[in-house]
C-alpha cells in the first residue's frame, strides 16, 4: 500500500489542470484524442464483457463489425510500437500505437483483427503518427465477422496480448477505451480541475469524503479511493447498498436492501445496526440519519446507531420524494387523493403538512422554502402558505424537473413532449422560454445553478450543458461517458456546484469529474444575474 504522503501527491496531481510537461516524448505529446474509426453502434460496449467461448472477460471493446476494409485510424498521435500483419495468426494483424499525455503518463492503444489492402498499410515501428493517421484496415478473423478489437492499456508495448482476462481489466492495466477517451477529451479543456475514476462501475452517486476520497458502492460491495484511481479499501456488505452518505470526519454510512446499516472509517467498521423497509435511500441531516422503515415511517438514528425518534407515516410506504435540504427533511408520500408532502425538522417534528398532486414535482428552493411543480403550477411551499408563482402552460411530464438560483429565480424542465427547459423570476415573470436540446427521456436531467450565472443540466446520456441562466442560451457542453446499454446507472448520476461554480459530475459510469463552471460558460463578468 502506498505511504500516505504518496497518497497525498496523486490526490493533488489529480486535483490540479492538466499542464503541459516536456517528457521524453519522440512523436509529441497528445492534444487531442478520438476514435480509430466513425459511426459506432450507439450503447455498444463489450469492455470487460465474459464470453465462455474465449474464457475470459474482452480487454477491449469489439467495433466496426461488417465493415471489412474499411481505414482504421490513430487515436491520437504517438509512436508505433508494434506492427505485424500476422500478430494475431489467424485473427489477423496488430498495431500498437504510446501515447504520452500532458500529465507524462504513457498509454498505448491496440489495433486488433486488421489486413492490409492494396492501398493501406501498417506502419513500420518507430514510425511517428499523427492522430487520424490510417494504421491499417478492418480485417476479418477466422473467428468472427469482420470487425475491429480496440485496446487502451498501460503496458505490453509490443505484445499483442490475450483479448480476454480470467480477472477485472480495469484492475489488470486495461482501460475502458469509450471512457478513456471521453476523459481524456475532457481533461484536454481548459475547464478541467481533477477527476477520479473507480474499478467498479457504481450503482449510486459516489459520496466524496472531507480528506477528499471518494467512496463509491456497487452492487454489495463498498469501496474507498484516493484520486485519481488509488483504490484504498473495499468492504462487502450482506446486500446490494441501496443508500450512501458521507459524514463528518472522513466516515461513510451505508444502508442495504436487507436492512444492515453501516458507518465506515477508513474501511474500518465505526457501527452496524439494522433498518428495515422498503428498497429506498436515506437521509443526512449531520451526524442524523434518518431511514424510511416499514409502513413508510420515518425512523432516526444517529451515527453509532442509537434510535433518536420515529415519526408515523401516512399510511403508505409509495415514498416518491425524500431529500434533506440542510436543515429539514422534505418526504411525499403517495396517498388515497394525491402526493402527502411533509416537512420535517431535525428532531422529528412535523413543521409543514400539504396535499399535492400524486405526480408533484418537488425541489429546494435555497432560502428555506420548496418549489413544487403540480401539474401545470409552479408552487413555493413557504411554511404553512402555498403560494402560486406562475402557469406553466403545459401539464408536467413524468419526467420533470426544477431548481432555483440564488436570486430566486426558478428554472423548470417540463418533460413534455416538445422538450421544454424555462425559467421563472421569484415573482413569477417569464424570463426566457426554449426547446431543450434532446427530446423526451425516460428520466429528466439533473440540474444545478451554482452561483446563479449559469444553469447546469446533466442529460441521461452523460451531456452536460450550460445555459446562460440570463437568456437560456446554450453556452458550452461536455460529453461524459454514462456507460453502454447493459451497464448503465442512471441512478449514479452526480451533479452538484458551489458558489465558485466548481462543478462535480459523474454520468454513472467509471468516472467523476471536477469542472471549473466559468472556462465552460464564458466570462462570469459578462453574465447578467437577475
Amino acid at each position: 500500500m502506498r505511504s500516505v504522503l504518496a497518497i497525498l501527491a496523486a490526490f493533488l496531481t489529480a486535483v490540479l489542470p492538466v499542464q503541459a510537461q516536456p517528457p521524453a516524448a519522440p512523436c509529441g505529446v497528445v492534444d487531442a484524442i478520438d476514435l480509430p474509426i466513425d459511426d459506432l453502434v450507439k450503447g455498444y460496449d463489450d469492455f470487460s464483457l465474459y464470453r465462455p467461448r474465449f474464457g475470459g472477460n474482452h480487454t477491449g471493446i469489439d467495433i466496426g463489425f461488417d465493415r471489412w476494409g474499411d481505414p482504421v485510424r490513430a487515436a491520437a498521435r504517438g509512436r508505433v510500437t508494434y506492427s505485424d500483419i500476422a500478430g494475431w495468426d489467424t485473427e489477423k494483424g496488430v498495431v500498437i500505437v504510446e501515447h504520452t499525455f500532458p500529465d507524462g503518463s504513457i498509454a498505448y492503444s491496440l489495433y486488433g483483427h486488421m489486413e492490409q489492402t492494396d492501398e493501406i498499410f501498417f506502419p513500420s515501428v518507430g514510425k511517428c503518427v499523427e492522430r487520424g493517421e490510417i494504421l491499417g484496415a478492418i480485417g476479418w478473423p477466422s473467428r468472427g465477422r469482420p470487425h475491429l478489437h480496440y485496446e487502451i492499456r498501460d503496458f505490453l508495448p509490443d505484445d499483442g496480448g490475450p483479448g480476454y482476462v480470467t480477472g477485472n481489466p480495469l484492475a489488470e492495466g486495461w482501460y475502458n477505451p469509450l471512457d478513456f477517451t471521453a476523459l481524456w477529451r475532457a481533461r484536454l479543456t481548459p475547464a478541467f480541475a481533477g477527476y477520479a475514476t473507480f474499478e467498479l462501475v457504481p450503482s449510486l452517486p459516489p459520496a466524496r469524503l472531507d480528506d477528499g476520497q471518494y467512496v463509491i458502492a456497487g452492487s454489495n460491495f463498498i469501496v474507498g479511493v484516493a484520486p485519481p484511481d488509488y483504490t484504498l479499501w473495499r468492504v462487502e456488505a450482506d446486500g446490494v447498498v441501496n443508500g450512501l452518505a458521507a459524514l463528518p470526519g472522513s466516515r461513510v454510512v451505508a444502508h442495504t436492501r436487507s436492512g444492515q446499516v453501516v458507518v465506515l472509517e477508513n474501511g474500518r467498521y465505526a457501527a452496524i445496526w439494522t433498518v428495515r423497509g422498503p428498497d429506498l435511500p436515506f437521509v443526512a441531516l449531520g451526524e442524523t440519519l434518518v431511514f424510511v422503515a416499514d409502513g413508510g415511517d420515518l425512523a432516526a438514528f444517529d451515527a453509532a446507531g442509537s434510535p433518536l425518534w420515529t415519526l408515523p407515516g401516512v399510511g403508505t410506504d409509495r415514498i416518491s420524494h425524500f431529500e434533506a435540504d440542510g436543515q429539514h427533511i422534505a418526504y411525499g408520500a403517495r396517498a388515497e387523493g394525491g402526493l402527502v408532502w411533509r416537512l420535517v425538522d431535525a428532531d422529528g417534528q412535523v413543521q409543514v403538512e400539504h396535499r399535492l398532486g400524486s405526480d408533484a414535482v418537488i425541489a429546494p428552493a435555497g432560502d428555506g422554502s420548496w418549489l413544487a411543480l403540480d401539474g401545470a403550477s409552479l408552487l413555493r411551499l413557504t411554511g404553512a402558505d402555498i403560494q402560486p408563482v406562475a402557469k406553466a402552460g403545459l401539464p408536467a411530464g413524468r419526467a420533470a424537473a426544477l431548481t432555483a438560483d440564488r436570486l430566486g429565480n426558478s428554472y423548470v424542465y417540463l418533460g413534455d413532449s416538445e422538450s421544454t427547459l424555462l425559467s421563472y423570476t421569484a415573482d413569477g415573470a417569464l424570463r426566457w422560454r426554449i426547446s431543450y436540446p434532446v427530446g423526451p427521456a425516460y428520466l429528466p436531467p439533473l440540474l444545478e445553478t451554482g452561483g446563479g450565472c449559469w444553469l447546469y443540466t446533466l442529460d441521461v446520456d452523460g451531456m452536460l450543458n450550460v445555459f446562460n441562466a440570463a437568456d437560456g442560451a446554450l453556452v458550452g457542453q461536455v460529453q461524459l461517458y454514462a456507460g453502454g446499454t447493459e451497464r448503465t446507472m442512471p441512478g449514479a448520476r452526480l451533479l452538484r456546484a458551489n458558489g465558485g461554480e466548481q462543478l462535480e459530475v459523474a454520468a454513472g459510469f467509471l468516472t467523476t469529474l471536477v469542472l471549473d463552471g466559468t472556462k465552460l460558460g464564458g466570462d462570469p463578468a459578462a453574465c447578467l444575474l437577475g
